[in-house]
Order: structure tokens, then sequence, then C-alpha cells
């Protein structure tokens, strides 16, 4: 299957090097994600790109253990959003946090393009993370992308070695896919 190589590309790859990145590459990665799309144009996402030194220390001191590896990324791109920044449905439905994703993803294919390590988490405290990014109060901190240029893997755990290293594994796409009409092969397997 012929697909976009940025897309085939993407991987959330962890060995991500210290080296600093250009303002001008920084801002590309945000460029892409700005001109994703949106409801009524309302472009609900917000972006706030983390290189200062003192910053990023107060920042990474939010990350999970298990995000050890991006502590030596030169950048943090936070993406927020607000349910009420972007359209509400009648039914109930906020497409801000849909629209955020595609704004997320847009600047990840863009990373892949330029050659750069972009890999999303939500493993971070995220009120402290809040506070560090000195975020209004009625913004929420959707995730962060750990942003760099690809680095030494040696430094990575057994496991994201393996994950690093190891083929891209996707459920098969007639699980997640159907035309025309629900199929039940689609639901997940049951909790046990």
């Amino acid at each position: 299957m012929e697909l976009m190589k940025e897309i085939e590309g993407r991987r959330a790859y962890r060995a991500v090097g210290p080296e600093s990145l250009d303002r001008a590459t920084l801002s590309r990665l945000a460029e892409a994600a700005h001109l994703a799309p949106s409801s009524m144009n309302k472009q609900p996402w917000r972006m706030v790109t983390v290189t200062d030194p003192e910053r990023l220390a107060a920042l990474r001191a939010t990350l999970s253990s298990g995000n050890y590896w991006a502590l030596k990324a030169p950048a943090v791109t936070a993406f927020v959003t607000s349910a009420d920044w972007g359209l509400r449905m009648p039914d109930g439905r906020e497409l801000p946090w849909f629209e955020l994703g595609m704004a997320a993803m847009a600047y990840q294919l863009q990373a892949v393009h330029e050659g750069l390590v972009a890999h999303p988490i939500v493993g971070f405290d995220a009120k402290a993370a809040a506070a560090a990014l000195a975020l209004p109060p009625e913004a929420t901190l959707v995730i962060l992308v750990v942003v760099g240029k690809p680095g030494d893997a040696a430094g990575l755990s057994e496991k994201h070695l393996e994950s690093e290293n190891g083929p891209r594994i996707r459920k098969p796409l007639d699980e997640v896919a159907a035309f025309d009409a629900w199929n039940d092969r689609l639901l997940p397997p049951a909790k046990g």
C-alpha cells in the first residue's frame, strides 16, 4: 500500500539527542499544526514550545519516571485547549479535543519530514506542568510532544530498546475500519 512516507515513518521513538533545535525548525512544526482543519475555523488548540533551560527543567520535573528518556530533549511542545475555545454541538460533542489531535498529528508529521523525533506523551503531572507553563485556569494541557534530533539509544531501558528497534505493531485493519456500516469485529475485546 502506498502511503505518505511521513505517515509510515512516524513512530514514538525515544532515542532523542540533546542537540538544540533552531527557532526556524520549531516554527515550521508549529506552522504545520496551525494549518490543521477546525470547525468554523475556530482553531481551538494552542501550543507552547519550551526551549528555555530554566522553564524546560521545570517542565521536565513534572514527567513520570517512565519518561526518563525525555529529560535530554532540547524542546517540548505543550498542546493546550479548552472546551470553550471551539465548537460544541447541541448534542454535547465537544470538538476542540479532536481538533487539537489533528493539529498535534500535523506537527508530528512535519517533524518526521524534518528528520526529527516527535514523541507525544501524557505521562506527566498535568497540574504541575500547567503551572510550569504559566497556563491560564481555563486551559487544559492535553499532551506534551517531546522533540529533538535522533539520538543514542544506549541509555534506554531494555523494554524501550526493544520497542525502538522492533517491528511497528498495529491491529489488523479490519479490526479498526469497516465500510458502509458498523461491524461488531470493530468492538474491542471484552475486558476480562
